[in-house]
């Protein structure tokens, strides 16, 4: 199993730049989404600096020096982990409820040889 890498590059009065490796940019865009909700924040991004290479540097500026980018994306990433574990216990019900569904549909059809 591959592990995510994550290292700081910059960190300056306003904001902190981060280099992801390791993970689809994907799991990036969901959190910068998630990001851009704070009222704190001026500006979220994510960019991969060469389309060979699976890396990719994350930004968080906020709009007042002072303001600590860390605990944003930290907060952020609480979030993003609520709505996915949500949706987790959401597909195991439903997947429990059609599992639970097929098996009295299949012992009503009888014994599969032709006759009921």
């Amino acid at each position: 199993m591959f592990m995510m890498e994550v290292s700081l590059i910059e960190r300056d009065e306003k904001g902190v730049t981060i280099k992801v490796k390791g993970e689809d940019i994907s799991v990036l865009n969901i959190l910068q989404h998630e990001i851009a909700k704070y009222e704190s924040v001026d500006i979220v991004g994510v960019a991969q600096r060469h389309y060979l290479i699976p890396e990719y540097e994350f930004r968080v500026s906020m709009k007042h020096e002072g303001d600590d980018p860390f605990k944003i994306v930290e907060e952020a990433v609480g979030n993003v982990l609520k709505v996915v574990r949500s949706m987790k216990e959401e597909v195991s019900s439903i997947v429990s409820s059609s599992s639970n569904n097929n098996n009295s549909n299949s012992s009503s059809r009888g014994n599969g040889n032709g006759s009921k």
